[in-house]
This record gives structure tokens, sequence and C-alpha cells, in this order.
């Protein structure tokens, strides 16, 4: 339970740092069509891309991004490889305002002919000429999974620190795509953020974060921390050196278990409602595919809200418009019958996609469970849904 407390913390207290700080996505595809981005992205994901799409709110196009990073190197080199060595020939990098992000657009400048790049252009808007709804992919053809091992090339950007690869594996040795996290246990907060399988550029840590505290959490497998020595990273186990020098840390992950409880950090409600982010269906979907992978899981839906004072809910309408505010109700409640209602709307969504309803429970909470204080500037942890595994 303080585990889950600490990095509950952390993300909470890193979704502000991040808002202040500049981000850089490799974009591999812009839709008009959400339906479009959702099925492009499952696409990407099959070839074991760890893909996402957001609203680029000022193009009206929704990109979909298999990398986020604060590095402009790492962004610049990611891209160059997946134009040289991937079907995503026209990848590009965008730094500006995604819905569900906070930095500001710094960027914008004009897209030369794909042909013409030799470098990747950072930019707000997809390449010219492109036509969204087609770009990369005919969504309405089918396209069988393939699995994509690229060779891992020299690095390309200056290392100031020492460089690693951070490997997530299942128990079974199947790669996973994900992020680890570089926590400061004292501070409580995220220091840094680095993308599976590619090498990174860790910098030395003051005395203080020393040894690193690096976790990984993905959504359906058991949380795993590793304490590394930045000085003799290899006394921690399954962390080696490769021929480029990188310090290889590994991760075995296992499946939750009856039992293990995992918080969806990334399923997110505006204030009050019943209705979700729209950046909160990636993680509802891994829910989906979590239950569809393990038929012999039954879980209890876990609801939480911040305060325990009544409210006006904004609660679903008929219409079931999980992710937006139009057509939805409006009543009086408690915080309890808030968290109940989430809750619900949360086991509906497995409904809709397929998820016997008898395979889900739910349990409401109101605020009896809150991680943070209410008023503290990371309350909004509190408003959030957490996985049981009751039976598997």
């Amino acid at each position: 339970m303080w585990q889950r407390f600490l990095i509950s913390s952390f993300l909470s207290v890193a979704s502000v740092i991040t808002s202040y700080s500049q981000h850089y996505y490799v974009i591999v595809g812009a839709f008009a069509k959400e339906s479009n981005a959702e099925k492009f992205t499952g696409y990407v994901r099959s070839l074991r891309f760890g893909a996402h799409y957001e609203l680029n709110t000022s193009q009206n196009y929704y990109y979909v991004y298999v990398l986020r990073t604060d590095s402009k190197e790492e962004a610049i080199y990611q891209a160059r490889e997946l134009q040289q060595n991937s079907e995503f020939k026209d990848a590009w990098l965008f730094t500006g305002q995604l819905e569900g992000d906070k930095q500001g657009a710094v960027v914008v400048s004009p897209q030369p002919p794909l042909e013409e790049i030799k470098e990747p252009i950072i930019t707000n808007e997809a390449p010219e000429g492109k036509p969204v709804d087609t770009a990369l992919l005919k969504v309405n053809e089918i396209i069988p999974t393939v699995s994509v091992t690229a060779p891992e090339p020299e690095p390309e950007f200056k290392v100031k620190g020492k460089l690693f690869k951070f490997i997530l594996l299942t128990t079974d040795g199947k790669p996973l795509q994900g992020e680890v996290h570089n926590i400061d246990l004292r501070r409580g907060r995220d220091i840094a953020s680095y993308k599976s399988g590619s090498y990174v550029d860790v910098v030395h840590p003051s005395s203080a974060t020393n040894p690193m505290s690096i976790v990984c959490g993905i959504f359906g497998y058991k949380e795993a921390v590793k304490f590394l020595d930045y000085n003799n990273p290899v006394l921690e186990y399954g962390v080696a050196r490769d021929d480029r020098g990188a310090w290889v840390v590994s991760y075995h992950l296992e499946r939750m278990k009856k039992g293990d409880v995992s918080v969806m950090y990334h399923v997110s409600f505006y204030k009050d409602a019943v209705v979700m982010l729209p950046a909160s269906k990636t993680e509802l979907d891994e829910l989906v595919n979590m239950m569809t992978d393990n038929p012999g899981y039954e879980i209890t839906i876990h609801g939480h809200c911040n305060g325990n004072n009544s409210r006006r809910i904004i609660a679903l309408g008929e219409n079931k418009n999980y992710f937006n505010n139009v057509g939805s109700d409006e009543r009086n409640g408690s915080a309890k019958e808030l968290s109940k209602l989430r809750a619900e709307a949360v086991r509906q969504y497995l409904e809709d996609n397929g998820i016997d309803k008898n395979r889900s429970q739910i349990y409401a909470w109101g605020a009896l469970n809150m991680l943070v204080p209410e008023t503290s500037k990371s309350a909004k942890v509190n408003d959030r849904i957490e996985i049981e595994i009751r039976k598997d």
C-alpha cells in the first residue's frame, strides 16, 4: 500500500512538472476522424511500437505518435530511424499543444516535400500534400500483424551522463513497450521518464537521489522497482553492459494475480464528473485487452473521488458519451455516489467492448481512501479508478 501511495504521488506531481516543460513528438500519422486514428494506433501497436493518439486542437487532426520526449536530439534520432528502418518513411516531429498536454506551441515551420527532408522537421502540421485519413495506411484494409526487429544503431546524440537502455519483458521473455520513471523518493517527484528499448542519456544524479529509484508500471502488470547505483549499476540484479558501453537494465514483469491492485493512472475525470478526459480511452482499451487476453480474470472496480462534500455531479447521459460532456446528465449527489457512478462507467465501457458484465463488480469509496490531502496541488490523483484482480 505504501508503494502505491508513493508512486501515485510521484506521478501526479510529475504531471505538474511536465506541464511546464518542452515536449517533442515523433508523429507517424494524422487523421481528421478519431475512429481512423484509433484504428491506425492499434495497427502501429501490432508492430510493437508504443503508439498513442491525441488531438491537435489548432489543426483539428488526431496525431498518432510513437515517442514523446523532452530531448530534441532523441526525437530527431528516433524519427530518422523510423524513416530509414521502418515502413513509416514519412515520420516527422511535432512540438506544440495536443489535447491532454499543457505545453505551448513554440516552433511552427512549413513542411518541405518529404523527399527533401534530411533531418526531421519540427512542425505542428501534417506534411504538405499528404491526404489526411489516408496517411500511411488505408484504415479499412486488413493488415496482418507482423513483428519488427530492427538493429539498434549507435546513438548519434552526445552523451552527457551515462548511456542506459531499459528492456521490458514478460516472465516468459516476450517484449513489452512502455516507460520507466526515475523517481526522487525523498522529494516525491518524477525526475525523468525513459522509453523502453531505446538508448537514453541519464545524467549524474545528486547525492540525495543516488541510488536511483527506477520504477516500471505498465497497466496489467505488477509494478517493479530497481535501485541503481549510478557509479556502478551492475550491483543491481538484471543489469549488464552491452558492446556499445551502455548499461542494459532488464525488467521481467509479472501479470497481475488474485489480490493485486493496479491504479489506472491515465484515466482522468472532468471536475465532479463521471465523464472522462479523451486521453483516458487508451488505458481503458488496455483494460479491455487485459480482460480479453485473460478470460479467467474477474475484477473489482474501485471508484474514488477528492473531497467528501456533496456536489453537482456531471453524469453520463443516455448516449453514454464517456469522453465528452455533450449530452451529459446533471444531478446532486454525495462523494460516494460520484465514485460509484465512475466505477459503473468503467464497467459499462467494458461491457460495451465485449466483456461480460458478470466478470466485474464495483466498490464505491467516496473520499475514504484519498492518497493526498483534499487541498493538495496533487489532489487530482484522488479522483481515480483502481482495478483489483478478484479471480485469476
